[in-house]
């Protein structure tokens, strides 16, 4: 997934003829005229990419809805001769928000792009929606109380990114349609550079819980 366009984006413009073959540099230009590395986004031929390098085994569970804070419980009575059935029998659906706890580190020239590096890292899902009909089972032993839930399971990550630009170090002519001075010859290298960790939305569903 690209980057989405923002204000500091770099300006693609044509190579100028007779400088290095395209295929190889190509002539972009940081907001600010400097030569700085380049975040691959949608404004260049190649798009940097968020790699996942590392995961925790185990995901938790954020409860994002639970019915007895609304009035949907029930327990089986005590002295009851068998486990009881339970079944809410309605749809639901809550909508939510949630931190991703996204950090990000990357080299100083390129703390600029952290807005579009934020937009193609994976995460805990700023927001979303979750609907359940809970037509569905469950045994209650004596005793126990039970209410419909709805869950959002989450897994701590890391990774990396992939792939940037670098500068040469030569001036290049820009379009004649769109004339400046500062621009540069940038070639496009795989390498993976920084770090993020963030909490990535494994899953979400309805259950119900039990306790006494």
């Amino acid at each position: 997934m690209g980057l989405l366009a923002f204000g500091l984006a770099p300006l693609v413009v044509l190579t100028a003829p007779g400088s290095a073959s395209a295929a190889s540099t190509v002539c972009l230009q940081n907001s600010d005229g400097s030569q700085a590395d380049i975040v691959g986004n949608s404004s260049t031929p190649n798009k940097t990419l968020s790699v996942t390098t590392q995961q925790a085994r185990n995901t938790w569970q954020d409860w994002v809805w639970r019915g007895s804070r609304h009035g949907f419980k029930t327990q089986c009575p005590w002295n009851s001769p068998a486990p009881c059935t339970y079944q809410w029998q309605k749809s639901h659906t809550t909508g939510w928000q949630w931190s991703a706890g996204l950090d990000i580190k990357v080299p100083s020239g390129l703390s600029k792009f952290l807005n579009s590096l934020a937009t193609l890292t994976p995460s805990y899902g700023r927001n979303g929606s979750t609907t359940t009909a809970f037509t569905f089972t469950t045994s209650v032993s004596p005793g126990q109380f039970a209410e419909p839930i709805q869950v959002v399971e989450r897994r701590w990550t890391q990774g990396v990114y992939q792939g940037i630009y670098h500068s040469t170090g030569k001036r290049c002519t820009p379009s004649p349609s769109n004339p400046n001075h500062k621009a540069w010859q940038y070639t496009w290298s795989n390498e993976r550079w920084g770090k993020w960790t963030t909490n990535v939305r494994v899953s979400d569903y309805g259950t119900y819980h039990l306790w006494k």
